[in-house]
């Protein structure tokens, strides 16, 4: 083996710069992606959240229209009871038993 003259220290400078170049664009880009995978985590932690959120509200939005339909039929009942129809006068067949208003 023998030392080739034609290699200068310009040379050995150039590649030392290029390597130095090299590993802190390496460095930045690696911050740079762990900050990138940071905030992607706490998007995903944000969507979990609203997911979360959207779930109580559609079980809101189900309980409001079941509420909804109990009352309708509330309204319903207690709009026949006081025309007289229903319990009270249903199965009344005499006078002394009958409540009419």
């Amino acid at each position: 083996m023998t030392f080739d003259p034609s290699i200068t220290l310009g040379a050995l400078l150039n590649a030392v710069a290029l390597l130095i170049g090299f590993v802190g664009a390496f460095v930045r880009i690696g911050g740079r992606i762990d900050l990138l995978s940071q905030r992607l985590l706490a998007v995903e932690n944000t969507l979990v959240d609203k997911r979360d959120h959207e779930k109580r509200l559609s079980i809101a939005e189900e309980r409001l229209a079941n509420h909804g339909s109990a009352l309708a039929t509330l309204q319903r009942e207690l709009s026949s009871l006081r025309r007289g129809e229903g319990f009270i006068r249903g199965h009344r067949s005499d006078v002394d038993g009958e409540y009419s208003s």
